[in-house]
């Protein structure tokens, strides 16, 4: 899912760093879901932004008590596991090459080859929440606010192929690939531009030290873009694009074509016992119905679809199993410009707000449904990707600002009466063509204004004009969209919702906001960073300019032989792979 703008003490090179890291984004959806469309939008070079003012250093820890953290934790085996097996699964699109340092395709990095290499760190995902943990390393250590130093297991052996032929992995070999990544211009260069020096220390110590204080530093390290790659493999053809690809991964990669490639188990691993599988084989299916019907025929064993072909295919087939992966940060974005009239009175977006209907979900017939039916507002929320639960507003918090039905209704004429709306007001509603569901949106909008007396017009562009007027130049007096495919906290915040970020086209600014944004950047200790958030997320709630109506869900469908698999992938980590299982089909 996604990468972190760095803080720095310069602001400047923050923001930067932000911009360029946020136009490579745009071009691909690095989290758990299938890309939804998006806009085409200005480079980020085209439009300079003002910079934050700079901050000074952490408000709360300096940094962390100095942590020695072990390896991921043992899972028990599964009951009445079978191992062996290929599980054969789609992707809407290929990847453009094999070098996973020069491209940010999560068709390479999460789904394809680029499985066949390791990072420093990776992520356990337990109950909704996701936590860094080793991958290649044994250990690591904070010894100072901004020194970090990296054990390395010392059973990691690269894969038996020329010209490498299985030697152990050392620490040389990853300051090599860290820095091969950090090249100037190099895509994914970003995600380590906070990094100021990699040095091996023997050949199973790592030290990286940093220019400034970075809460999410050990989120970069475990990336799905931040693959360890081999010196020898990258100078046998003086990159990787066309291959061979070798890594220290759970996966061997046997073949790449241009719509399959297949992977086969690496049996030298160091994964506790796995992967279970003997391989995956990935196919190029672009097309939803395309997927759902190699499902139905069993071409495939996974699909990921639309809701009405899960629904359509579990009334039909009794073996067909489901699950849906909710994504905060991601649906139909709503945003109110407080530059203009009336949207300019906080008054008057409060009781907006109070119209308009928020929280559509639906239930797949046969499943306990996707949404626990007790949350008065599900499927809400103010766009801020997050790795833990209990670091995003509970859907409690947003009851006063979405009070559904007459209620709302009536609460918003009493706002309205105390606001000297202008009889001459009238609003546009652009909604970008991302899909039925977002014209619907911006049609039911248009209704709720109208019950109180507000005139509104909905005003349907194209993605591309969209991503234009409105990401980019911010005209718009209410926006419905497609919010930006960020899948870090910190970069979204500065981008999104820091008074200089450069997507931060509603024109609001509250000085709070600004240094809670800041300080939740450098500081360490997590539950002091959860608590900055919370609060931070209520401010941009009260705000009443910016959230997210119905948050998307990723539907997955797949057979009954299927075990295990549990598709959250955070910051587009695929590890979950490797606990699948299959029995006979």
């Amino acid at each position: 899912m996604g990468s972190v703008v760095a803080v720095r003490s310069g602001s400047s090179k923050l923001l930067i760093t932000g911009l360029v890291l946020i136009s490579l984004f745009l071009i691909v959806q690095c989290s758990s879901n299938e890309p939804a469309p998006t806009a085409v939008v200005a480079t980020a070079t085209s439009t300079p932004a003002p910079v934050p003012t700079a901050t000074p250093g952490p408000t709360a820890t300096p940094f962390a008590t100095p942590t020695a953290i072990p390896s991921p934790t043992a899972a028990p085996t599964p009951e009445n596991l079978e191992r062996g097996g290929i599980l054969r699964f789609a992707i809407p699109e290929g990847a453009p090459h094999n070098d996973p340092h020069l491209t940010v395709s999560t068709a390479l990095l999460s789904w394809g080859a680029g499985q066949a290499y390791s990072r420093l760190f990776k992520f356990e995902t337990t109950g909704g929440n996701s936590i860094v943990v080793c991958d290649l390393c044994e250990s690591w250590e904070q010894s100072a606010p901004l020194t970090f130093k990296i054990k390395l297991r010392d059973d990691v052996f690269w894969q038996n192929k020329a010209p490498i032929h299985g030697r152990k992995l050392t620490a040389q070999d990853v300051v090599y690939s860290l820095n091969r990544q950090a090249t100037p211009g190099y895509p994914n260069a970003a995600l380590l531009s906070n990094i100021t020096e990699f040095t091996a220390v023997g050949e199973h110590e790592v030290v990286i030290r940093l220019d400034s204080p970075d809460s999410e530093v050990l989120e970069k390290l475990a990336d799905t873009h931040t693959r360890i790659v081999a010196k020898e493999v990258v100078e046998a053809n003086g990159d990787l694009r066309r291959g061979p690809t070798i890594g220290s991964g759970p996966w061997i990669v046997n073949e790449v074509l241009q719509d399959a490639t297949r992977l086969l188990v690496n049996e030298d691993y160091y994964g506790d016992g796995r992967p279970y599988l003997d391989g995956i084989e990935t196919q190029v299916m672009p097309a939803n119905s395309v997927r759902a019907a190699g499902m139905r025929t069993k071409i495939i064993d996974v699909a990921q679809v639309e809701l009405d072909q899960v629904e359509a295919a579990m009334e039909r087939l009794d073996e067909i199993r489901y699950v849906g992966i909710e994504n905060p940060s991601a649906g139909i974005e709503i945003a109110l410009n407080t530059n203009r009239s009336p949207m300019d009175n906080p008054v008057v977006r409060e009781a907006m707000m109070l119209t308009w209907p928020v929280g559509k979900h639906f239930v797949v017939p046969g499943t306990d449904g996707l949404v626990d039916t007790s949350n008065p507002n599900p499927g809400i929320s103010v766009g801020m990707p997050s790795l833990k639960l209990d670091w995003l507003l509970p859907s409690h918090r947003f009851s006063h600002a979405f009070s559904q039905g007459s209620s709302g209704i009536d609460r918003a004429n009493e706002l309205l009466a105390t606001a000297e709306l202008k009889p001459t007001d009238n609003v546009i509603i652009k909604v970008g063509e991302f899909g039925q569901a977002y014209i619907d949106q911006a049609n039911e909008m248009a209704e709720g204004l109208a019950s109180v007396g507000i005139r509104a017009e909905v005003e349907r562009v194209s993605t591309r004009v969209f991503g234009d007027a409105v990401w980019t130049a911010g005209n718009y007096d209410i926006m419905v969209g497609a919010p930006p495919p960020i899948s870090s906290t910190t970069s979204y915040l500065f981008a999104v919702h820091h008074s200089a970020g450069p997507w931060n086209t509603t024109g609001y600014s509250n000085p709070e906001i600004d240094r809670l944004i800041e300080a939740q950047a450098r500081e360490y200790d997590v539950a002091k960073r959860g608590d900055l958030l919370l609060e931070l997320q209520q401010l941009m709630l009260d705000g009443s300019h910016r959230f997210i109506a119905s948050t998307r869900t990723t539907h997955w469908m797949f057979w009954d032989y299927v075990h295990d698999f549990e598709p959250i992938t955070p910051r587009g980590d695929t590890d979950f792979l490797t606990q699948v299982w299959v029995t006979a089909r």
